[in-house]
């Protein structure tokens, strides 16, 4: 019965081992599938604008979560283990139309692969010249269908 208890405790010990060997992966990224037409899409309209931009050899995930954060419909994070993840508050998205998707996508994305900042200038009427605008400012977030080309054209000047 001795040798039992040892031969099965030699067994644990190995198994325990082998498991804390294994290879950190680093980190991995994932993109929601309700958010990859975006992602897809981001690549396109900048591949239209002369800009190479690969978003899977970036590896920023995409997720829709909920966002504890008052007046924040999404966000650019980065973690140890998600270098850079664009979120979506899950309640912004649910009731988005497909332009209000593409805006607040192709704003994160603007932070997490152009580098970009916030911009907050308006143009004679009050409207944001900018996609990357903070929302917090006076400037008016004027995307549609009519200013969709210029907003773009400007997001993807580096």
């Amino acid at each position: 019965m001795h040798n039992r208890i040892k031969k099965t405790l030699f067994y644990v010990v190995i198994i325990l081992l082998a498991g804390s060997c294994a290879k950190d992966e680093g980190p991995q990224y994932f993109v929601d599938g309700s958010i990859q037409p975006y992602f897809n899409r981001f690549m396109e309209e900048a591949a239209q604008r002369n800009l190479n931009i690969d978003l899977d050899s970036m590896m920023i995930s995409g997720d829709i979560r909920v966002i504890n954060a008052q007046n924040v419909i999404g966000q650019c994070g980065h973690t140890d283990t998600e270098p850079s993840v664009v979120i979506v508050d899950k309640f912004y998205w649910d009731a988005s139309s497909d332009l209000e998707r593409e805006f607040v996508i192709f704003h994160e994305l603007g932070h997490c692969a152009l580098f970009k900042g916030h911009n907050d200038i308006s143009d004679t009427q009050g409207n944001c010249v900018s996609i990357m605008t903070s929302g917090t400012s006076s400037c008016i977030i004027n995307y549609t269908a009519a200013t969709r080309e210029a907003l773009l054209d400007e997001l993807f000047t580096l």
